[in-house]
């Protein structure tokens, strides 16, 4: 099965009843860490994209059309863009990977911080430069300071930490 069908099946197994339900602390978690790998991308291959929320495959050069909303139907009803948004550049990144584009294999996993945020329920608020979720608060600093920060354990005990502190 290829990485775009997998993703696909993915993002229809999400309960979008359950989307911008749970704010835990470990949602901040989730998406410094989405933010520290895009600004990687972004300082790595000099790319010129809003950040740090945007379309890797439209930022390194691809645009075309995978037929998203007949495949995820559930997409098409959401009202919050950023979940929208991030579900279909996941997927068009998935279809990259099954391409063999470098770039896309390289950051194969770009968005699954972003994807475990909103299969958990989480969600995210911009406010004055600061991004806020899980009771934290952020300021979005640039993407060379933010590529230079240490992972954040994103597996199941990492975020339960996160929770427990």
């Amino acid at each position: 099965m290829s990485y775009f069908s997998k993703g696909v099946e993915r993002i229809n197994n999400i309960d979008w009843n359950l989307s911008g339900t749970i704010d835990e602390p470990s949602n901040m978690a989730l998406i410094q860490e989405y933010i520290r790998r895009a600004a990687v991308l972004i300082t790595l291959y000099d790319l010129e994209t809003p950040y740090p929320f945007f379309k890797a495959s439209h930022a390194i050069g691809f645009d075309c059309d995978l037929g998203i909303s007949e495949k995820c139907p559930g997409l098409s009803g959401l009202k919050n863009t950023f979940m929208k948004g991030t579900c279909e550049a996941y997927l068009e990144w998935l279809n990259l990977q099954d391409t063999g584009n470098e770039i896309a294999l390289e950051f194969h996993d770009l968005y699954e911080p972003l994807i475990l945020l909103i299969e958990r329920g989480g969600s995210l608020r911009r406010r004055h430069g600061d991004i806020i979720a899980g009771g934290y608060a952020f300021p979005l600093a640039n993407a060379d300071y933010m590529s230079k920060q240490a992972p954040i354990d994103i597996s199941d005990e990492g975020l339960q930490a996160w929770v427990n502190q």
